[in-house]
């Protein structure tokens, strides 16, 4: 359906700007006077036109979504009312497409729609946790506080990313540099001194023809390797997908040496966490396992989810089949089972999320600490073993000129 951007006045005289979905311009005039309006000026949203790559035009960032969802809540806590709350966010957005965002929730809810099935039409950028915890605080009248805990949570998520990511960067780093290095060894150093070799007519040693094999295919075949790294990264990427490989994938993953660990860690902080702000902002426990089951980002995890909602359904509880998965260490599920006795499941769960943040914070140093030096002696012994391949024929030429 056509959107139309509109210029109008409301019933105290003051200006209004936004967008509407209609038919025609006609429908959206008709439209916005029903709602109240005096429509002055409305126009057909045109897209921009000229060439555009998708991949490289800017959206809208998880940090800006958090720092909205945060600028919200504070607004709503001094006793602004929700449009005029969206109409000042809106005003100080510096990315377009947040601008653009905020201008259709204010749309949508001038027509008619709640907060929470606004943030719904956009997917995309509001994940089904943040507008199901939205609609639960719209029902209990304590829209700020969730909004509130829903900031909380984002921000601990992005801090938990960031360590993650910033964990991976050196070895990735490492790892990218040593493979240039060798790769000019071998494509630039190594062929001069083969010609060397074949011209002295030495006798090659077995690590020397082992390197010259090695340099000459990737000489006369670059193209291929090239070929067959991006050819493995695009089955890689089809075959982890759901529906199809994802669930080895991701049992590969969590049976990593070093990294499993890790992965696990991070899975678990994140299902304790989403859990205990979706309980604690009054969502349906039903409803709330569907929603970590879809934002857990682990098929091992999400179908121990499945398991959970059977016990629940059944009146049994939580930590039992998470007990019975093998997947979740004992001190989760013993602190999990205490909360639902004591009637303090929300609480628990956020606890179970802060100590498996520190624990994964130390896990990324002791990483950070283990990996570093062996990164160095990786990328040393390679370029080592490549030089002594070369060394042994020149000592033997050395013999040969005595």
């Amino acid at each position: 359906m056509p959107v139309f951007e509109y210029k109008a006045m409301d019933a105290a005289g003051k200006d209004m700007n936004g967008l509407i979905e209609a038919a025609s311009e006609k429908l959206a005039s008709a439209r916005l006077r029903e709602m109240g309006l005096r429509p002055y000026q409305v126009k057909e949203k045109k897209e921009a036109a000229g060439f555009s790559i998708p991949f490289l035009q800017r959206g809208v960032k998880t940090e800006e979504t958090t720092m909205f969802t945060r600028q919200m809540a504070t607004l709503l806590d001094a006793g602004l009312p929700l449009l005029r709350a969206l109409t000042i966010l809106q005003d100080q957005a510096e990315n377009p497409k947040l601008k653009e965002l905020i201008t259709t929730l204010s749309s949508d809810i001038q027509s008619g729609s709640s907060f929470s099935d606004a943030l719904s039409k956009h997917k995309r950028v509001f994940q089904p946790l943040y507008y199901n915890m939205v609609k639960a605080g719209e029902i209990g009248g304590v829209l700020e506080k969730v909004l509130n805990r829903l900031a909380e949570f984002a921000e601990k998520e992005q801090e938990l990313r960031t360590k993650v990511k910033g964990a991976m960067t050196y070895p990735a780093v490492m790892a990218l540099v040593a493979t240039t290095v060798v790769t000019f060894l071998m494509i630039k150093i190594i062929p001069t001194f083969a010609t060397m070799f074949l011209q002295m007519g030495v006798a090659l040693p077995l690590p020397t023809r082992v390197v010259m094999t090695i340099s000459n295919f990737l000489v006369g075949y670059w193209w291929m390797c090239i070929l067959g790294i991006i050819g493995a990264i695009i089955a890689l990427n089809w075959y982890d997908q759901p529906g199809r490989g994802r669930l080895q994938c991701d049992k590969v993953r969590l049976k990593l040496p070093v990294f499993g660990d890790l992965i696990k860690k991070v899975a678990i902080s994140r299902f304790t966490r989403t859990l205990g702000t979706l309980v604690a902002s009054g969502v349906p426990i039903l409803q709330a396992i569907k929603i970590v089951k879809d934002t857990i980002g682990n098929e091992v995890l999400a179908a121990v989810m499945d398991d959970v909602s059977a016990s629940i359904s059944q009146g049994e509880t939580i930590s039992k089949p998470l007990h019975k998965s093998k997947v979740f260490p004992l001190m989760v599920t013993h602190m999990i089972a205490v909360g639902e006795e004591t009637g303090s499941l929300d609480s628990m769960l956020t606890k179970i999320a802060d100590n498996y943040d520190l624990i994964v914070d130390e896990t990324v140093n002791a990483l950070s600490s283990l990996i570093e030096p062996l990164m160095v002696v990786a990328m040393g012994g390679a370029i080592g073993i490549i030089v002594m391949a070369m060394f042994f024929p020149m000592f033997e030429m050395i013999n040969l000129v005595k």
